[in-house]
């Protein structure tokens, strides 16, 4: 599959991306969207190396540079909204291990780059017949200000006490001080930049952030942020330490935004049916899309939804900006908690639930399309209802089972959502048996 993803470019440092590489991502980047670029990155440990390679790339097609330095993917996206800018290059391999790097496009309002576009900046690269010009760059400051003053403009929480655990990632640049300007108690974990993430994987399982869910218990704290590397997710624990479903948590977003608004939902594939049960109450419409913040954001847009939803942790909230933005999204639920009259346990009980897993298939990045194919193919042979928009999805009337190839790692996902623990082992004996059968 190489470097240039559906949703990003990224790769294993010195091995599938290196700063000559990059040069020519940042010739690329300048042919095919000349203009004025905001530039930021995580601070993994050749981030300045690549970023200075793409920039200097950038600048010899005559476009140009806003340098916002090392800081979360959400000030990066927001500074180029703000200024105006043509596109957002944000360098970061995300919740990947500290040997990856990457680069993340998008474009002045917040969606990403499709995997054509990235796939477009390969060839570009490839053919090296870029665009001939003298750019510039520039350092930009005061942005982490502006950002602070937006967010403390829109979120107004009342007493609330937080746990935060950053995981050595970006966020910790950053929400730190939103906090302290909005006026919520807090404490931290893991609340330094280590590119190395040794505390914690980057990725925000349920799995990865037992310290988390034990300090918030522990300093009887009302809520629990997790965010993920580069700081563009996060998830949620509430009081007794017990990690909230994305869904669940978007259900209370949803229920917050229809005292004031009414509009349509967007949810991935992925997500869980008690979106649909929710939005159902208030007479609108869930559209379901394929895996990927990138046609989250866009179909978010495209149908002015209220809200769009991603099972991994990605939530646009529209009535801020149309992208994803996990800062703002973070002190919204503060807010939400703070008012709403009853500690976050006893109101994620009266929320509906699933039971939910999913299982990694190590399947290489050359093969793993072809065999969801095949998958869909035998899959259309046995069962009888079947979406295809992302992958192979295969729905019961109790339950269904998610086949879909991954687009930033060489596996397959297997996700799973049932009523019971019954029919849940039943599939997840069923389903691989499916996979091996074209996969043996």
């Amino acid at each position: 599959m190489g470097i240039f993803r559906a949703y990003d470019i990224r790769g294993i440092y010195g091995k599938d991306l290196t700063e000559e590489i990059m040069t020519r991502i940042g010739e690329a980047a300048g042919t095919l969207c000349p203009g004025t670029f905001t530039v930021g990155r995580d601070f993994r440990e050749h981030g300045a190396e690549l970023e200075t390679a793409f920039v200097s790339g950038l600048k010899k097609t005559g476009s140009n540079a806003n340098l916002v330095g090392t800081c979360p993917a959400s000030l990066c996206v927001f500074a180029n909204w703000k200024m105006k800018n043509d596109a957002t290059a944000y360098i970061t391999a995300s919740h990947l291990p500290a040997e990856w790097n990457g680069v993340k496009f998008f474009h002045q309002d917040g969606v990403g780059f499709f995997e054509e576009e990235n796939k477009k900046l390969g060839e570009i690269s490839a053919s090296e017949n870029f665009k001939i010009g003298t750019g510039t760059a520039k350092k930009i400051e005061g942005m982490d200000t502006e950002y602070a003053n937006f967010v403390a403009e829109k979120i107004k929480p009342e007493k609330i006490s937080v746990v935060v655990d950053f995981g050595n990632g970006a966020a910790c640049l950053l929400v730190p001080k939103i906090l302290k300007k909005i006026g919520v108690k807090a404490s931290f974990l893991f609340d330094w930049p280590d590119p190395t993430f040794s505390n914690r994987d980057p990725e925000p399982k349920p799995e990865a952030l037992t310290a988390l869910c034990k300090k918030v218990v522990s300093e009887k704290a009302d809520l629990g942020i997790a965010f993920d590397g580069d700081g563009d997710r996060a998830i949620f624990v509430d009081d007794t330490g017990k990690v909230i479903m994305t869904e669940q948590s978007a259900i209370l977003f949803i229920r917050d935004i229809m005292k004031t608004q009414r509009g349509p939902v967007v949810a991935n594939i992925e997500c869980s049916d008690i979106i649909e049960d929710e939005v159902k109450k208030y007479g609108e419409k869930v559209f379901r899309v394929p895996v990927g913040h990138t046609f989250l954001v866009q179909e978010t847009k495209k149908h002015k939804a209220v809200i769009g939803v991603e099972e991994s942790g990605h939530i646009c909230v529209p009535k801020f900006f149309w992208f994803d933005d996990a800062i703002i999204n973070s002190m919204y639920m503060a807010e939400i908690v703070s008012k709403m009259g009853q500690k976050l346990s006893e109101a994620v009980k009266e929320l509906p639930s699933r039971l939910f897993e999913r299982i990694e298939i190590k399947c290489s990045d050359e093969t793993k399309f072809q065999v969801v194919d095949k998958i869909k193919t035998k899959a259309m042979e046995i069962y009888q209802n079947i979406d295809t928009i992302d992958g192979v999805k295969i729905i019961f009337s109790d339950s269904w089972a998610l086949i879909r190839a991954s687009n930033t790692s060489p596996i397959l996902r297997l996700s799973i959502e049932a009523r019971d623990q019954k029919r849940l082992d039943e599939l997840k004996q069923e389903m691989p048996k499916l996979i091996k059968s074209v996969n043996a």
